[in-house]
């Protein structure tokens, strides 16, 4: 494999716990939203850019706020999980079938998917039903509505 053909860094790793197939890969910069990880199980929230609450809780901290702080604030304005945990820029990435710690050092920046073939760098693309099914599985691990916090 081509080393541009893997410009996010994907790999197949095993959860240390219950031993699940598991693929973590770099965000990517393409992608609109920050991932913001459950501190106790493997649930994330997407925030988009454009939310007009994710907007708001940066211009408030002035024109060039600082990224960490920037993220601290949005940590604070969102909804606990369901799970009772909050949502950290920099959690653990926990397995998605025991959720075990699988990511611990340095998890900024890093996602956590199921395990598929699908994902190998140089898989051919999925089919429609291969695509749907993938999105199906991975879905009840991502919240993207009901983020934030009353105001």
């Amino acid at each position: 494999m081509e080393d541009g053909d893997n410009w996010l860094h994907g790999e197949r790793i095993e959860c240390p716990s219950c031993h699940e197939a598991l693929y973590q890969v770099d965000h990517s910069p393409f992608y609109d939203a920050d991932f913001l990880y459950c501190d106790r199980c493997p649930i994330h929230v997407e925030v988009s850019f454009d939310d007009a609450r994710y907007r708001a809780v940066a211009q408030r901290l002035g024109p060039k706020p600082d990224p960490a702080q920037c993220m601290r604030a949005i940590e604070a304005a969102l909804r606990p999980c369901a799970c009772g945990g909050r949502f950290l820029y920099e959690a653990p990435r926990r397995c998605l079938h025991c959720p075990a710690p699988v990511i611990t050092d340095h998890p900024r920046g890093i996602d956590l998917l199921f395990g598929s073939d699908l994902l190998l760098p140089g898989a051919p693309d999925p089919t429609n039903a291969e695509a749907e099914a993938e999105q199906q599985r991975f879905a009840p691990f991502i919240r993207v509505e009901d983020l934030w916090k009353e105001s």
